[in-house]
């Protein structure tokens, strides 16, 4: 559904020139932004799409840091993502019809600068459920339907309704379903829309409590910690077990750098798995529809003895190998191309060993925009 809106662009509209990014990205990767402006409505969205169209400029999205890559300084506008605001909407102001009549369905309509597990606790204390899973997990609202953003058997494709856009090539807004939206295992066609932006999040949550604790260690954990029924499990004690867990297990990129899991877990045939089991015995790995596996690809890069690793400034978590990190106690700030690189390697040997090439989470950027590990 496209929106038509008058253009609000500030004709004395001006970006700032040659910022320092390094503290709005969470590797803390040096880098420098040729022009850089904040997104704090959306005049200001118009007004960066006119000056990079005047000035030929290329332009990348910045939200919470949290998973991207900066290789090199940008030589052109980064925007960085501040729309806020939360509204209720009934069922009548939505763009898109509600394909069920639910009455304990509440509708949440967020702005793309909202930061997402701040917006997870504002929902519980609302009594709005169904975010509880994804608590703790970084970054803004605007990343979720991009990455589809899952934890602990929940996924963002499970409460998403609608999504706001705007095409930075056209400069027009549309509105999109969730359908629409094309969410799979961390993908979106936001992917493939190089231009769309994320503007606005419509969630459909439910006033009925809906409890998710039979994946990973959420039951174990709530069963050593909390002494009642799991029926009687509610959706904040979900989310206090899931910080803990993440806590325990992820570091804090405030003391250690870092963009979480830097490898998506591989999905393969039952065959290809069964494969791998004959030759080790205690894979991880998860049955999925549709006759595939989901392997843990932490796992994988355990077994190769990469957890603990460091070099040039660089390394593997030592508690969690799925996590790539910039070592605080290094003498030099390193780069994201050194990060890279020694993802490059951990991604040879995973597939000499194992078959599988893994694939990158977070967005890599050089200096003209978003690239692909493959060319670095």
């Amino acid at each position: 559904m496209e929106l038509t809106l008058n253009n609000p662009a500030d004709t004395d509209w001006a970006p700032q020139t040659k910022v320092d990014l390094q503290a709005f990205n969470t590797l803390s990767l040096p880098a420098q932004a040729a022009f850089y402006c904040q997104l704090q409505q959306i005049s200001d969205l118009f007004a960066a799409q006119q000056y990079c169209q005047a000035q030929e400029l290329n332009w990348m999205l910045l939200g919470g840091g949290s998973n991207v890559v900066l290789t090199d300084d940008f030589n052109g506008l980064v925007m960085h993502m501040q729309l806020s605001g939360k509204n209720w909407l009934t069922p009548e102001q939505l763009h898109h019809p509600p394909a069920v009549d639910d009455d304990n369905l509440v509708y949440l309509s967020v702005g793309a600068g909202e930061h997402w597990d701040e917006l997870v606790a504002w929902s519980l204390d609302q009594g709005a459920y169904g975010l509880q899973n994804l608590s703790l997990i970084p970054g803004l609202v605007g990343a979720a339907p991009i990455q589809n953003i899952g934890a602990y058997g929940v996924e963002l494709a499970h409460v998403l309704h609608e999504v706001m856009v705007f095409d930075f090539a056209t400069g027009k807004q549309f509105s999109l379903s969730a359908e629409q939206c094309e969410l799979a295992y961390r993908d979106s066609i936001f992917k493939r829309q190089s231009n769309w932006l994320v503007v606005n999040v419509t969630l459909a949550l439910s006033r009925k409590p809906q409890i998710q604790i039979d994946y990973g260690d959420i039951a174990a954990h709530l069963e050593a910690t909390v002494s009642i029924p799991s029926a009687q499990i509610t959706p904040q004690q979900v989310r206090d077990a899931v910080i803990a867990i993440r806590r325990q297990k992820l570091p804090d990129p405030a003391n250690i750098p870092n963009v979480g899991s830097f490898f998506k877990n591989p999905v393969v045939s039952i065959d290809k798995a069964e494969q791998i089991r004959s030759q080790w015995p205690q894979l991880v790995a998860y049955k999925q529809t549709n006759q595939q596996v989901k392997i843990a690809a932490g796992w994988l890069i355990d077994q190769l003895g990469w957890r603990g690793y460091n070099k040039a400034g660089v390394g593997v978590h030592k508690h969690q190998a799925l996590v790539l990190v910039q070592l605080a106690n290094s003498p030099n700030k390193s780069t994201g191309l050194e990060l890279l690189n020694l993802a490059q390697q951990i991604q040879a040997d995973v597939e000499r060993h194992f078959g599988i090439r893994l694939a990158v989470e977070p967005r890599l950027f050089a200096n003209t925009g978003e690239i692909s590990i493959d060319a670095i």
